[in-house]
């Protein structure tokens, strides 16, 4: 049998449990304050402020070899994009736009590369939503997409003539937020 003296001795040893469980779920709480006010699009990239990876690509159509190399020296938008990918036909007429614009102010070049898809398919694809007015390489096997960290399509890089990626935009993109990725690479209204 527990006498007076022990019970009293027992009892604040058994109370610990409740505090701490309130202080725990009010941390929790907090925690879920903190990531419900992140911007959950955002996607670090670590080839931001990087020079562009290397790649040479075959062109979507014709024979010819899209290289690095050659876009460095002006800035440029280069958009992967699929067939299969729903948000890429939201964003086709937004890229549609910027290549009509910059096909008559050559001072930003675009550049498409298929990802992970197939010429037949892209082609398709291209004939029922009008063809880009900027050449489309083929990343057949992702290498390049790697390269750049392409995480989900579409998703469209900004690089200023130095050859550095500058901004990296994932999901459809807005003419709004070209404008924004535009100056960045000095290349703005």
């Amino acid at each position: 049998m527990t006498t007076e003296a022990e019970k009293r001795v027992l009892l604040p040893a058994r109370a610990w449990w409740k505090p701490a469980l309130i202080a725990a779920l009010l941390a929790l709480l907090v925690l879920f304050a903190f990531g419900l006010r992140r911007d959950a699009s955002f996607m670090p990239s670590a080839r931001v402020g990087r020079l562009l990876p290397d790649f040479s690509l075959a062109a979507l159509e014709g024979e010819a070899t899209i290289k690095s190399a050659s876009v460095v020296g002006t800035p440029h938008i280069i958009n992967f994009w699929a067939s299969w990918c729903g948000a890429c036909r939201e964003e086709h007429a937004v890229l549609v736009g910027l290549g009509e614009r910059f096909a008559k102010d050559p001072s930003v070049r675009m550049l498409g590369i298929n990802y992970r898809d197939t010429r037949a398919n892209a082609g398709q694809f291209l004939k029922k939503m009008g063809a880009f007015p900027y050449p489309s390489a083929v990343d057949p096997d992702a290498r390049t997409g790697v390269d750049f960290g392409v995480f989900g399509l579409p998703e469209t890089f900004f690089i200023d003539a130095g050859g550095i990626v500058r901004a990296r935009h994932i999901g459809p993109l807005t003419p709004t937020a070209a404008e924004t990725y535009l100056a960045l690479i000095g290349a703005g209204r």
